[in-house]
């Protein structure tokens, strides 16, 4: 789920800083940063580091645990550092954003995720979509059976078909 998060994330900072220009000046990497906070991205990135410091723990059980608040301080500084950096992730994928949305339209969705309604979505979006998956997944596992047999008989009409026509 956190990587589709990211994901938007990163969608939008692209979408915000491509399609102004073919490089990013400076006046469009505040755009995307402001983007990104309106979506609330480094709340995800800290998120994200949290939920994976257990794997920090064990690639590095040296670190002493008084030290890993420290040590998932640093990551996050560090991921956010290689996704907004200059030539960081960000910039490396404007150009596959760059040509599906005008800077009206960008300016249009940063207004929107600065929003009241913008940031509920923010909030709620990622429960919203886990929870629709989860409902989408139980619907078509209660199909399976009566797909099974649709699949079934239109195989035994086929075959009977070409029975006929010899």
């Amino acid at each position: 789920m956190f990587a589709r998060i990211c994901c938007a994330v990163l969608v939008s900072v692209f979408l915000c800083t491509s399609a102004m220009a073919a490089e990013l000046t400076p006046e469009n990497r505040q755009q995307a940063l402001r983007l990104i906070e309106a979506m609330g991205g480094k709340d995800m990135i800290l998120q994200y580091v949290r939920q994976n410091m257990g794997l920090v723990k064990k690639l590095r059980p040296d670190i002493p645990a008084d030290k890993l608040p420290m040590v998932e301080r640093e990551i996050s500084a560090f991921v956010t550092e290689k996704i907004v950096a200059p030539g960081g992730l960000a910039e490396q994928l404007l150009p596959v954003f760059a040509k599906r949305f005008t800077p009206k339209e960008l300016r249009e969705l940063t207004a929107f995720y600065e929003s009241p309604l913008g940031q509920k979505a923010v909030g709620v979006m990622p429960g919203a979509l886990r929870e629709s998956r989860e409902v989408a997944q139980r619907a078509a596992i209660g199909m399976i059976p009566e797909l099974n047999q649709r699949v079934t008989d239109v195989l035994k009409r086929d075959a009977q078909t070409h029975a006929a026509a010899k």
